[in-house]
């Protein structure tokens, strides 16, 4: 595998070109000008123009530059074109000496990348890379660096995964929260409106009901609360995304209360004597006025219509009874319904909060690569295997 060599230098120095005339077919080294975050440089070469002596930034770049690898090669470009590259080579030497610790004493190398004659002059720098890397210290120290250098990568990249997934997690349970809310908002208001028009419906037909239709009304009571409460339910798994939930229990709505009314009854029996004797005196009267010679006949005719009256008189008190005990019967359904309602909105909401917190897709996958940056930090941080002694008679 070839030894990557990263090349450097300030702009309008001839990088591009030093690249370019570096990378052979069957060169040993691999050089590149702008390196990714993840790889570890065997070299670095710093390339500056022999137009002109190194400034003081050029210096402090240099300086940054030899700290990204164990080997650093200065190298002096375009020295077809200036005669005087000697004297650039040796104010960069006084230069570097004053600015910059690393790069100190480090001999010079000169290059011509992209001559107007000739071929390019790159052998030097090739000749001086075989040199530095094949020093065994260099070598130990460059493995050294690479390692830490690497180290130090994926710490800062584990780092920045953590990062990323805390802040994905943590917009993802706000935008959870304000979909719940506004879902919660949406469902509550939605379901009022529905035990709302329940509860008018049931009042209404309470109050419209005869005595046919009052034995039919628990039954047809409770079939409205049930196409209410499915109602919700779809609402719930429209906004959840999921299916509507079979396994609510069935809300219990028990019977029409049968209170006693003993006391009621009897002053309903009373009022209804009182109004048919009432009656039964004035049909009396109106009868043996019109006929004087049909007494019986009137008081039989007073008699049937005062029953008629006393009976029509208890069952009308009966039947608005019963239909104020169905009313009431109704407020009490229509209230149970609705807090049911709100109930299976706050657990399916519940519910669908709890299932979005499973990981996700993208947590998923930033997981995957968190644990494949700790293996590396762990192959790397594992101490090597001692060598295995050998022993001799």
């Amino acid at each position: 595998m070839s030894a990557l060599v990263v090349v450097a230098g300030p702009p309008r120095a001839g990088v591009s070109a030093m690249v370019a005339a570096l990378n052979r077919p069957a060169s040993a080294y691999r050089f590149i000008e702008h390196p990714e975050p993840q790889d570890c440089p065997a070299a670095v070469l710093f390339v500056v123009s022999a137009v002109a002596p190194m400034t003081e930034s050029d210096c402090a770049l240099a300086d940054l530059v030899a700290a990204q690898a164990p080997v650093t090669i200065p190298v002096l470009a375009k020295i077809d074109d200036h005669r005087d590259w000697r004297r650039v080579r040796d104010a960069n030497l006084a230069a570097v000496r004053r600015w910059s610790v690393r790069l100190a004493g480090v001999p010079w190398v000169g290059a011509a990348a992209a001559p107007r004659l000739g071929s390019p002059q790159v052998d030097d720098v090739l000749a001086a890379l075989d040199v530095a890397l094949a020093d065994p210290e260099r070598h130990a120290r460059a493995v050294r660096l690479a390692a830490q250098t690497r180290l130090g990568r994926l710490g800062e990249e584990r780092d920045r995964l953590v990062r990323r997934r805390r802040q994905a997690r943590l917009d993802e349970a706000a935008a959870r929260r304000r979909d719940a809310q506004q879902a919660r908002l949406a469902l509550t208001h939605a379901a009022r409106r529905r035990c709302a028009a329940l509860r008018t419906e049931l009042l209404h037909d309470a109050a419209a009901a005869d005595r046919s239709a009052l034995a039919r009304f628990p039954a047809r009571a409770r079939h409205r609360c049930a196409d209410v409460l499915a109602g919700v339910d779809a609402d719930i798994a429209a906004h959840t995304r999921q299916l509507p939930s079979a396994g609510d229990p069935e809300l219990d709505l028990g019977e029409p209360p049968t209170q006693p009314w003993r006391l009621e009854r009897r002053l309903t029996a009373v009022l209804g004597a009182g109004f048919g004797l009432g009656v039964a005196l004035v049909v009396t009267r109106f009868v043996a006025g019109l006929a004087p010679g049909l007494t019986a006949a009137a008081l039989g005719a007073g008699a049937a219509v005062g029953l008629a009256t006393t009976t029509w008189v208890v069952r009308a008190r009966t039947l608005l009874h019963d239909r104020a005990v169905l009313a009431g019967w109704a407020g009490e359904v229509a209230a149970a319904v609705r807090a049911a309602a709100e109930e299976r909105i706050g657990t399916g909401l519940l519910a669908a909060e709890t299932a979005a917190v499973a990981e996700t897709s993208a947590d998923r996958e930033i997981g995957r690569r968190i644990a494949a940056v700790e293996a590396e930090l762990r192959q790397l941080t594992r101490p090597a295997d001692p060598p295995a002694e050998v022993t001799g008679r």
